[in-house]
């Protein structure tokens, strides 16, 4: 049963009047051709339906109608004439989704797109900026949709910026925050809000007074546009910031601890997932192509059990006059099938990594009969995501070693819950397998291909892989503050389903990572085992060569534990004094309980301490 969404309305349908579409039929035509859309068969003009370019009228319920009318048309395409549309949730869809590494919710959807096929929407280099809380596009059970030549921004930020003005004062942070990201202070509590007008003459829940929540904060360098030096979180969660009103636009913090560089910008994190810009989930043969994401609300591009998806020649950038993006990771692959492809696109500024893709994990949580358990979706922000049904293949694996200990197919499933299923399996669990301990999805993951893109200047890391199809990046540049590339896996507190078994990382360049807190080698490859160290080997097969690594002081290169077969060969080494140098480590390489490890001997040092 899958219930990510739950429909509480329906779009009204329009047809725009024969006469009209025909009179604009050869014009269609050689559009069309002009722009090699060769395979349409219906095509859908958004003027048609009152959305017009430049202008500040919500163009939601244009594009709903226009939406109707694409539905059930095989191969339509939607066209937007080239300039700037703004869109309102007063008059969006609602739906609740369940969203993998996201806040479920009752969400207002711009661009609902359910049950298409062979739909493409050309924005014709438009810019969309989305007001309030909205999520503006979310695509689900869909084949051959492609989302092409456009921008989205959000006329709020859902995260806020301040520049530091001093921070001499041991607790204390004077800031000027700039009018873009306007603030009250109440009750001496300082408090993020939005105090645009609806366009609706009813105000709704959507448009009422909006508070933007933060739940950390994070200084950035001003002139790097990137995450200053060393810098680290300071988590706040659900504690109000206790602030002073200085002048208009100036204000003091008081917050244990707190420091900065005086010029610097310190980034007020949003408090929640809750609204990404493209959501994909249970399609197939998804791409996005030439699209700008100038901030999300959560993640930039996020699929989950979908075959086929690629964002290509992309770019995850901040808008002028901001330092931050997205306010998650700029893409995340969640039990995705066949190929998953990032190319010649750029990833930068947002609030954690550039790609996660990985399974997920249900842990057993009670043993009925040999053949039957009670499993639990463990993390929040996994609630809701259904991928036990009748015939599905899973691994059963411990919790604490990640050894898989034997298969079975599902032959009942039962969902009781957003957290709870009860299943009946075909065959006995395995011996070592029980309570504590978790089940995966073992269907053929996603191949991924990493290729020609810019990665950096973000909070966090890099790319987070584990897909156990094969995986190749090849002619990236990393700039991470943390690990480029990190390798994961656990079954006790992410749930994420890791453990590659091919992995090329090949002629690319890392060109000063680990400039941040968030990785101990600048490419690691770890998990979450905490039990039978010796015996457990969860990636495998993973090959690093023909690579340029420029440092500035002597951090691990490569960090390796519980992996079998390493291969490491011609990768370069080059020297830069681009920060300031802090570790000293004797070797460039951590190798613990590993086999099958092949690091060219002349290479060991690779210039280490000279």
């Amino acid at each position: 049963m899958k219930n990510m969404f739950f429909p509480l309305s329906v779009h009204g349908v329009f047809h725009g009047s024969f006469l009209r579409f025909s009179s604009r039929c050869l014009l269609g035509i050689c559009m069309l051709f002009c722009a090699g859309i060769i395979n349409a068969s219906h095509v859908v003009y958004m003027k048609d339906y009152g959305v017009l370019p430049s202008t500040t009228i919500d163009a939601t319920p244009g594009v709903s109608r226009a939406l109707a009318e694409c539905i059930g048309k095989p191969n339509s395409v939607l066209v937007f004439e080239k300039g700037e549309y703004h869109f309102w949730g007063d008059k969006a869809c609602e739906k609740y989704c369940f969203t993998s590494n996201n806040d479920e919710g009752l969400k207002r959807i711009i661009f609902s797109i359910e049950n298409a096929e062979g739909l493409t929407i050309d924005g014709n280099g438009s810019s969309f900026v989305f007001h309030g809380f909205v999520n503006p596009f979310v695509i689900y059970s869909s084949t051959d949709v492609t989302l092409k030549n456009f921008s989205v921004d959000f006329s709020r930020t859902f995260h806020s910026e301040g520049i530091i003005l001093a921070s001499d004062k041991e607790g204390e942070m004077d800031l000027e925050i700039p009018s873009q990201f306007p603030f009250e202070i109440r009750n001496n509590i300082l408090v993020f809000t939005d105090k645009e007008e609806p366009q609706s003459s009813v105000m709704t829940t959507v448009s009422k007074d909006r508070l933007y929540s933060y739940g950390s904060l994070l200084e950035f360098d001003t002139h790097k546009r990137e995450t200053a030096f060393m810098a680290r979180d300071y988590y706040i969660n659900s504690i109000p910031l206790v602030a002073k009103r200085l002048s208009d636009n100036k204000v003091r913090i008081y917050l244990d601890g707190i420091k900065g560089t005086v010029g610097n910008t310190l980034v007020f994190g949003a408090g929640h997932r809750n609204y990404s810009d493209i959501i994909v989930s249970d399609s197939r043969d998804i791409e996005v192509n030439h699209v700008t994401i100038h901030h999300a609300g959560g993640m930039g591009v996020v699929a989950q059990r979908t075959h086929n998806v690629s964002v290509l020649n992309c770019k995850f950038v901040p808008s002028p006059g901001r330092v931050v993006s997205c306010t998650a990771d700029a893409t995340h692959f969640v039990n995705c099938t066949g190929k998953v492809e990032l190319g010649n696109s750029t990833f930068m500024n947002q609030m954690d990594d550039a790609t996660n893709i990985h399974g997920i994990y249900v842990q057993i949580v009670e043993q009925l009969s040999p053949t039957e358990v009670y499993v639990r979706l463990k993390h929040p922000q996994q609630f809701g995501f259904d991928f036990l049904k009748k015939g599905t293949r899973v691994e059963l694996v411990q919790g604490k070693s990640l050894i898989t200990k034997g298969e079975a197919v599902v032959l009942e499933a039962e969902r009781l819950n957003k957290e709870m299923t009860r299943v009946k399996l075909e065959t006995p669990l395995p011996a070592g397998i029980g309570v504590g301990d978790a089940m995966g999805d073992v269907r053929q993951l996603s191949e991924v291909h990493i290729h020609h893109n810019y990665i950096g200047k973000n909070r966090a890391r890099g790319m987070l892989l584990n897909s156990r199809g094969k995986t190749v990046v090849e002619h990236n540049t990393f700039h991470s503050p943390g690990a480029a590339i990190l390798f994961e896996g656990d079954a006790q507190y992410w749930f994420e389903q890791g453990g590659v078994r091919e992995c090329i990382v090949r002629n690319n360049l890392f060109d000063n990572c680990l400039y941040g807190v968030w990785g101990k080698a600048v490419i690691d490859v770890g998990a979450g085992i905490t039990d039978n160290k010796e015996e457990s080997r969860y990636n495998r097969n993973v090959q690093v060569y023909d690579n340029t690594f420029r440092v500035f002081d002597d951090a691990l290169l490569l960090q390796a534990y519980c992996v079998d077969g390493i291969y490491w060969k011609n990768n370069k080494l080059e020297r830069t004094a681009d920060y300031p140098a802090l570790r000293t480590n004797l070797s460039p390489f951590k190798v613990e309980y590993c086999d099958d490890v092949r690091i060219d001997h002349e290479e060991t040092q690779m210039g280490f301490n000279k």
